[in-house]
């Protein structure tokens, strides 16, 4: 069937690979979902060729399960929207580890990748990508949305009416909260954001990282280094204060950029996320009193943790990757 598509996603938090199956025959219907776990050294894995493995392998397994979920035929579906892994990006080139050509052949399913580089020679940035999504699932005539993606890195689409109006990455999401957790070896993340919400605001460390981040222009793409770099580099002396304190002090650095695009945006009517980061509910309610508006989640519309996935397999309905058989 023409409208069916697979869509494939995995973040720079590289938390999970999640997939859904989508029929656009009436605009938007989720048939099935799936997730699988990656190996226990693959979020912070920096081998190229071990990356690439795995999530050709796992992303061809997935496929394989969504299918046998819903009892659809291969010959069934369209295409795949294949994300890839972000290794390295900037606006000139964009950097993915995964073997579409592979994952292809082993399913026969046509794979549509390498959106981002598509996306930067036809004169966009390569990121983010999912503008186009928000604005063909939440767009609607005289009403102003921020749409905000909280992963490994935040961005937002802000739908002024039918249009978008601003799409750009906006500042760090999880990749520092999960970076002190992982270095630490407290676990992947903060659960709830139990620990965070224990801790007080250093306010050193904030205004250092604020600084630190300050005179990024949108609209913008950013390689997940433009944060973690900098923080990094002052970690051994940021972990000298309690891990409650200084992921407290990360949740109100991720909140207060948030909140900076929400005023350039001119304060939409509505707030929407989705994302990792809606799992964190001290971050959640600190973006709350920091924008003072009510917010909520994409999940009376698409469920949050695959909206990405989704977006993907949009993109490849769109016919906006390179095409593998």
């Amino acid at each position: 069937m023409k409208n069916l598509f697979i869509g494939i996603m995995s973040g720079t938090s590289r938390d999970s690979l999640d997939a859904c199956l989508v029929d656009f025959t009436d605009h938007f219907q989720i048939i099935s979902t799936e997730t699988l776990s990656f190996s226990a050294n693959y979020k912070t894995s920096t081998e190229i060729t071990e990356i690439n493995t795995e999530i050709t392998n796992k992303s061809i397994e997935i496929i394989k399960n969504l299918l046998n979920k819903a009892d659809i035929k291969e010959s069934e579906i369209f295409g795949v929207g294949f994300s890839g892994q972000t290794i390295s990006h900037n606006e000139e080139h964009s950097l993915q580890a995964g073997d579409p050509k592979k994952i292809a052949r082993s399913t026969g399913i046509n794979v549509f990748s390498d959106f981002r580089n598509k996306n930067i020679a036809e004169g966009g940035r390569g990121a983010p990508l999912i503008p186009d999504f928000h604005q063909y699932i939440f767009s609607e005539t005289g009403k102003r949305k921020l749409i905000v993606n909280i992963g490994g890195i935040s961005n937002g689409t802000y739908l002024n009416g039918t249009k978008i109006a601003s799409a750009s990455d906006i500042g760090p999401g999880n990749c520092l909260l999960d970076l002190v957790m992982t270095n630490l070896k407290l676990g992947d993340y903060d659960k709830d954001g139990e620990l965070a919400s224990k801790g007080v605001v250093n306010q050193s460390i904030k205004e250092e990282l604020m600084f630190n981040f300050s005179n990024m222009s949108y609209p913008r793409a950013d390689d997940i280094t433009a944060y973690t770099a900098p923080f990094m580099e002052k970690f051994v002396e940021y972990k000298k204060i309690s891990v409650n304190d200084l992921l407290r002090t990360l949740v109100e650095i991720t909140a207060a950029k948030i909140a900076e695009y929400f005023e350039y945006c001119d304060n939409p009517d509505e707030i929407i996320f989705h994302g990792g980061g809606i799992l964190n509910k001290t971050l959640m309610e600190s973006i709350t009193k920091n924008i003072k508006k009510n917010i909520k989640t994409t999940d009376h519309i698409v469920p949050s943790k695959y909206m990405e996935c989704s977006a993907f397999a949009y993109l490849a309905f769109m016919d906006k990757g390179v095409l593998f058989k």
